[in-house]
Formats: C-alpha cells, structure tokens, sequence
C-alpha cells in the first residue's frame, strides 16, 4: 500500500479538509480525507473538531486514509480508536491529518482559519485520553450531575447559584469518605493531564460553541466539567483554572473571557502553555484575542523567525504602525524573555529606540 499524499487544497479562500472516519471495531483504522469549504449558509454535513495533544512524536502506528498509508502518532490512534463508532461513519476534523503538516504555506492559511474551524464545528470533542478506575468514577458522578442538572432550569444559572451545590449533594447522598476522595483523586488526575497544558487547546475550546469532555469511554459536557471543580472543593492552577474558564457555560459566561482577552491578556496568562514550535505560543491565541482577530495586521507566518514572530507582535501591542520602523538592533528576544518583558514593552523598545538613535 502506498505511502499518503495530500492534493493541493485551495489557499486563496476558506477551503479545508474533513474526515469520514469509517465504522468499525478492528484494529484497522479507515477514513476518507475530502475538502470542504467554511462559511457556508447551508452546509451539507456536520462535523465534530478534535481537540487533544500530540504526544510522543514518534508515529509507530498507520492508519488508511484514501486507501493509502498514513502514519500516526500513539495518542492519535488512540482517539481514533476510541471515537470510532461500531455502526456508522463519523465524520470529523483533526488537524493531525486534515493539514499536510510539511506544507508551511498550508499550516498558515490553515491556522489562520482555526477559530472558525472550531466555531462553525457542531461540537468540540475534546480527547483527555484513556481512563483509570477514579476518573472513570469521577465521570460518573459528573454525568449524574449533568443528568439531575436537565431535570432543573438551569440554563441561565451563574457559577455562584447555590442550585449547584443543592444538586452536587443531591447526588452525592450515600457517597462514603473513601468514595468522595476517589473521585477527588480522579479530578485531580483529568486535570493534570497534558490537554491542559498545549498551547493549541486555548483556541479550540475558547471557539467551541459545544463541547464535550471524554476520558475512555466515558463523556460529559465541558459545561458540567468546569463546574466539577468548585463543587468538589478543589482548586486548580492558575494556568488550569485560566482554561476552565474559557469552556463554554457558565464558566465562560461569568469569567473575566467576557470582560478583557486582548492579546497581551491571553499572553500572560498563556504564556506558559506547551508548544513544540515556540512561535505557536503567539500563533495559538491570534484566533481567540479580541484585538488581533478584528485586524489583518497580525498573521501567523511559519516562513518568518521566532524573532521575527515576536518583534511583530511587539509592534502590534505597541500600536505601531506596519512598516516603516527600522530594525536594525532590535531586541532578540528568546519567547521566555519576549513574555518576562510583556509588562514594560514599551520601556524596553524605548531604550532601543535610543540605543539606535531613532
């Protein structure tokens, strides 16, 4: 079987690709790789955007796409495997294999398009990744919560409504000590894992209208899973909690998402997210900022340096204008250095502007 080639796909308008991952339950992944086209009034199908982490790069693993071999990482087949129905297709968009990764004129147009990829999706999946006896346990209690929470009009309830707390006790009622710390434990042990910490995540969940969390075979909407936490008495990280916020429900909607997410916002409270590229670490939040995303001003381009990605988005947050400005001696700032001087941009451009006597 020969290797996977991708087909050009068109770069001049908002063309991408979705999968029709086939049914099945053998070890043999099946898809059909087609191009599809956003913004559509009436779109023919829906789809479902994967979002996960990469994981290992290392791809031990092949999956068929068009008849042709392509590899893959652990972790996406894993998903795969997992997402795959028994009795009909399903059909989706996974950026693994929709984007031909090696074409960076692609990559860009393409994460130029991400937030409405997300946004136009019928639902986010998002993959934590195989399940243990606690979290399996705590994805029960969840979707419990979930269920009792249909039962109540609770559409418009606040993250402070003591309705949460009456229905978390409701279905708690019976639980022994030991129990209710296993389920603590298996919390505890979902929000620890890598997800939280990709960079790429930001957007995808940031432009999902829907979204559902799914952990092994067990599922329960991203609504109730941001809320799990303060119901159960436990406080995430800074960085975790910064995410849960931006979930859709009554998380996003009583969070500061609502009030402030120009791009130096998302830059320091982001800026320690994971990225194998550091570029993406800007590129990621382009999508979701409220200032970059009503501006051409700001692109990801994968042909330009990290320096250069970086003295870019210097000139943005300082309101400089496009072209004009020259750059000889400006400052090369690794990413960590870039984000460490995020607070006095403007201090430190000035005493380049007067070292180079501008």
């Amino acid at each position: 079987m020969e290797s996977f080639k991708y087909n050009v796909i068109d770069l001049e308008g908002p063309a991408f690709r979705l999968i029709r991952l086939l049914k099945g339950d053998d070890d043999l992944i099946q898809c059909h790789l087609f191009e599809a086209w956003l913004h559509q009034q009436e779109r023919s199908m829906d789809y479902a955007a994967l979002s996960y982490t990469w994981g290992d790069a290392e791809k031990p693993y092949e999956i068929v796409v068009n008849g042709s071999r392509l590899a893959a990482t652990k972790n996406l087949h894993l998903a795969l495997r997992h997402l795959r129905c028994q009795d009909q297709d399903r059909i989706l968009w996974i950026d693994a294999i929709c984007i031909d990764q090696d074409n960076h004129r692609e990559r860009g147009h393409q994460v130029q398009q991400m937030a409405s990829i997300y946004n136009e999706a019928e639902r986010v999946v998002i993959w934590l990744g195989p399940s243990t006896y606690d979290t399996d346990l705590i994805m029960n209690f969840m979707k419990k919560l979930e269920e009792e929470s249909l039962r109540h009009n609770c559409n418009n309830w606040n993250l402070s409504n003591q309705g949460w707390a009456d229905i978390w006790s409701f279905i708690q009622t019976g639980s022994s000590a030991s129990l209710m710390y296993r389920q603590c434990e298996g919390l505890k042990s979902l929000l620890a894992r890598s997800w939280f910490k990709r960079v790429w995540i930001l957007q995808e969940v940031a432009n999902a209208r829907v979204a559902e969390i799914v952990c092994g075979t067990k599922s329960v909407s991203a609504r109730i899973f941001a809320l799990t936490p303060l119901l159960a008495g436990i406080v995430p990280d800074h960085h975790c909690q910064a995410v849960l916020d931006i979930m859709p429900g009554p998380s996003r909607k009583s969070s500061w998402w609502t009030q402030k997410r120009d791009l130096q916002t998302l830059l320091a409270k982001f800026g320690k997210s994971e990225a194998s590229d550091p570029r993406d670490v800007i590129y990621a939040l382009l999508g979701m900022s409220s200032d970059v995303s009503s501006s051409d001003s700001l692109k990801a381009n994968y042909e330009e340096s990290v320096q250069k990605a970086i003295q870019n988005t210097t000139f943005f947050l300082l309101r400089f204008p496009e072209s004009g400005y020259p750059t000889y001696g400006f400052p090369t700032w690794t990413l960590q250095e870039f984000l460490e001087n995020l607070n006095s941009l403007g201090n430190a451009v000035l005493e380049w502007a007067v070292k180079v006597g501008y």
